[in-house]
């Protein structure tokens, strides 16, 4: 397994102690001054080496492999597990909506665009919810995001 040096320079760089990286120090010093924790200015120094270092932040595609088998729903899953409507009552369908869509050229957010039958993106996703809970009879939570 090899690591590029960019990961390697930006592991060491986070986990100094101080972050001692003098260009750094600004930023550190008015997030410690704002109250940020030790954790949110290491996850901050992160993204800030991988700026200064150039990374773009992209995954080559030569990088990614696509998956070898999935399983079946009929053969690998469905009598295998036991059924627990119960538990559907400690879920959430969280239902992240993203962006507006303006760099799309969109006046509305993408979850009002209307895909089938006059529904939109989020008329479904709140469709689906209210069938779980008629099916089950429990109630399923529903958070927009």
């Amino acid at each position: 397994h090899q690591q590029s040096s960019t990961t390697i320079n930006c592991i060491q760089f986070v986990n100094m102690s101080a972050v001692d990286d003098s260009r750094f120090q600004p930023f550190k010093a008015k997030m410690k001054a704002e109250g940020l924790s030790d954790a949110a200015i290491s996850a901050f120094a992160h993204s800030y080496l991988e700026l200064v270092s150039g990374a773009s932040g992209m995954i080559e595609e030569t990088a990614i492999q696509g998956v070898q088998t999935l399983p079946d729903l009929e053969k690998d899953i469905r009598g295998k597990y036991n059924v627990d409507p119960t538990l559907l009552s400690q879920t959430v369908v969280l239902k992240l909506n993203g962006g507006l869509g303006t760099s799309m050229g969109l006046d509305k957010a993408k979850s009002l665009l209307e895909v089938k039958g006059g529904n939109t993106f989020l008329d479904l996703t709140a469709k689906q919810v209210i069938s779980m809970r008629k099916t089950f009879k429990t109630q399923v939570n529903f958070m927009l995001m």
